[in-house]
């Protein structure tokens, strides 16, 4: 029986393995949105899981067989299968219970606003209206949302900025050097997803303030991305302009 077995159990993991390759490839190649190819991805590992069950099932049918060849493939297939479908529900799990936010902001009593990303989103993505509700659950679940501030002039921060969303590889939308703002598109590692991010330099007092805000095109949630996002960024702008690690940034306050 294994060998009418293995062939339908080897065209399966080949199915699962193109489902996988073309729902990641397929959004950074521009085949089809984002979404469409997280939803993709989502079916193959209820796929790969099926595949699991059916490769334990065909051990346990064949295992009078003294066909050994036949179950090291089915082993196999059984290993591959749960690696991969365990792989992506720990990825989730591990963020299922953040917040259902896609806007982040270290100012939120009055974020950054963006200018020319208004006219590169399409009507049935993400508005860039910052939601006053949001501000107490970023603050409970990404304290560490900060702005820089710095003793530095305030055309230094902003020549540091602009270098390091180049160096970061981001998509650069806009400058306003005469009011400080910067205008980028980010994309997440594997998907692709498109965020967009604003970095406001001002002057407040003898300090200058950097903010920043990431916000994504789509999406209810953003499996902490934005936050994640801001966080590296603004701890490495810190350490350029401060020359020193982002916790200490309070004695600068």
């Amino acid at each position: 029986m294994s060998r009418y077995i293995s062939p339908v159990l080897y065209i399966l993991l080949m199915l699962v393995g193109c489902a996988a390759f073309i729902s990641i490839a397929g959004v950074r190649i521009g085949l089809f949105e984002p979404l469409i190819g997280f939803s993709l991805l989502k079916q193959s590992v209820c796929a790969a899981l099926i595949l699991s069950t059916l490769a334990a099932l065909s051990i346990f049918v064949c295992r009078k067989e003294c066909n050994v060849s036949s179950q090291r493939f089915f082993g196999l297939v059984l290993v591959v299968s749960l690696v991969y479908s365990l792989m992506w529900i720990v990825f989730y799990a591990q963020r299922i219970n953040l917040p259902n936010i896609h806007d982040i902001t270290t100012d939120t009593k009055m974020p950054p606003e963006f200018i020319n990303v208004n006219f590169l989103r399409k009507s049935n993505e993400n508005g860039l209206v910052y939601d006053p509700k949001w501000a107490a659950i970023q603050i409970a679940n990404y304290p560490n949302v900060k702005p820089v501030m710095t003793k530095k002039s305030a055309q230094m921060a902003y020549q540091k900025a602009l270098a390091l969303v180049v160096e970061r590889g981001w998509q650069l939308d806009a400058t306003y050097p005469e009011v400080g703002l910067i205008e980028a598109t980010a994309r997440t590692p594997i998907f692709g997803f498109r965020d967009d991010v604003v970095l406001r330099v001002m002057t407040e007092g003898d300090k200058v303030r950097i903010d920043m805000r990431s916000c994504s095109r789509v999406g209810k949630g953003d499996f902490g991305m934005n936050a994640k996002r801001i966080i590296s960024f603004m701890d490495d702008l810190n350490s350029r302009l401060n020359g020193m690690p982002f916790d200490q940034m309070r004695f600068l306050n």
